[in-house]
């Protein structure tokens, strides 16, 4: 229910906060190349003044200039006084494989062109073209000035962009550069270019807004609400229809409790007489005797004739009955009954052995020898001590002997009588 709670009163009492960036303004800078050749020399495959466009090769010997366009611009939903500048840049120069390190390098300018004034979506064009014989032939010349070809020699064109002015209200100022490598190999030579040089601007602004809430706790939390409200309802209804534990119960589910913890340290076994001589201690729980049994390192048993549960330390007889279970005390069944861990219990007449309800009868051994009932020690809940309170079998007894004897003097008084009266007749 708590949890309930917290998901709803977060829903909709109070949400929170959460930050968020809501974009403003956004353009973007445009930019294509295209490119491609004229053959300009007789040869087998195609004709003088065919236009090859866009080619992943290109052959040297009948096209050696390649031509394009850079075309670039902007766009936006709002456009004022903004400046276009394009421009192409022929660079070659040898480089260590791997590209740190520039042993030489030449740059010429291709092409340069700005437009003013350029509005959302109006394209400039940069036209540019490039020999690659000659290029071939003055990267020749300056090994040969050098005197040396160290490294791997590269061709790139590099198209540059500017765009300056008043972009959806805002001054903007923005400069790219991209690399389109041309690389001559064998006779033949390809442009590695994109196919689009467009670059997005985006801007944000920071925006603290009340923070949203989702299904899990918009629904979730009243229903875990409504949830744990049923159940204090029902354990309330439940805790009124159902009564609660007796004293006998709550012992019985005491025992059953240590019984289960304790399960390890209990052996059970049959005890003979001999085994339950001396004095004896109570134990007011199985939990007692059983820690006591551990500290003294000792046995626990489990008599399952007797029903008792019993530890012998220094001579003295440790004892813990179980309580009978709270249905069988409810019914006064004298029934014996057996627990599903075969834990039998019997009557307090049972826990004498015949020989010692022999000597209660007539002998000098009582049968409060062996009568487990004895205060508890201080220190173990439990006492010791080898005197034990009479039986009220004693009480039945001594009053049978006084009426028997009551019955013979009157008997004897009778002969007496009798013997005088005989006497006095003579």
């Amino acid at each position: 229910m708590a949890l309930g709670g917290w998901l709803s009163y977060g829903a909709y009492a109070n949400p929170g906060e959460e930050t968020i960036q809501q974009r403003e303004h956004a353009w973007t800078a445009t930019g294509d190349v295209a490119h491609g050749v004229t053959v300009t020399e007789p040869n087998s495959v195609y004709p003088t003044g065919t236009r090859l466009e866009n080619e992943s090769l290109y052959y040297t010997a009948i096209s050696p200039t390649i031509d394009g366009e850079f075309v670039g611009g902007y766009e936006s939903q709002t456009g004022d006084s903004v400046n276009v500048s394009l421009s192409v840049d022929l660079v070659y120069r040898a480089v260590e494989p791997d590209g740190e390190a520039v042993y030489w390098s030449e740059r010429e300018r291709v092409v340069s062109t700005t437009s003013e004034d350029v509005k959302p979506d109006e394209n400039v064009t940069a036209a540019f073209a490039v020999n690659v014989s000659d290029v071939a032939s003055r990267i020749d010349e300056i090994e040969s000035d050098l005197g040396a070809s160290p490294g791997e020699t590269e061709v790139v064109l590099e198209f540059n962009r500017e765009i300056e002015g008043t972009i959806d209200g805002e001054q903007r100022s923005v400069a790219s550069s991209y690399r389109a490598p041309i690389h001559v190999e064998e006779g033949t030579y390809w442009i590695e270019s994109a196919s689009s040089y467009d670059e997005t601007y985006e801007e944000y602004e920071t925006e603290v807004v009340p923070a949203s809430v989702g299904p899990p706790r918009t629904v979730g939390g009243p229903v875990f609400l409504l949830i744990g409200v049923g159940g204090l309802g029902g354990l309330a209804y439940a805790s009124r229809r159902l009564p609660d534990l007796t004293a006998a119960e709550r012992e019985w589910l005491s025992y059953r409790d240590d019984r289960d913890q304790f399960e390890e340290v209990i052996t059970t076994v049959a005890l003979p007489d001999a085994a339950l001589e001396g004095p004896h201690a109570n134990s007011a729980t199985l939990a007692a005797l059983a820690e006591f049994a551990i500290d003294v390192n000792a046995a626990v048993v489990f008599d399952p004739e007797r029903g008792l549960y019993v530890v012998r330390h220094d001579g003295i007889v440790y004892v813990f009955e179980p309580p009978t279970p709270a249905s069988r005390a409810d019914s006064h069944d004298n029934t014996d009954s057996v627990d599903d861990e075969q834990i039998s219990f019997v009557d307090a007449s049972d826990l004498v052995s015949p020989s010692e309800d022999e000597a209660s009868n007539g002998g000098s051994t009582s049968k409060s020898d062996t009568n487990p009932s004895q205060p508890k020690a201080d220190d173990l809940g439990m006492s010791t001590g080898p005197e034990t309170a009479p039986d009220e079998t004693d009480g039945v007894n001594s009053d049978d002997r006084d009426a028997r004897i009551d019955e013979s003097e009157s008997e004897l008084e009778s002969d007496v009588v009798d013997v005088d009266d005989t006497s006095g007749g003579d």
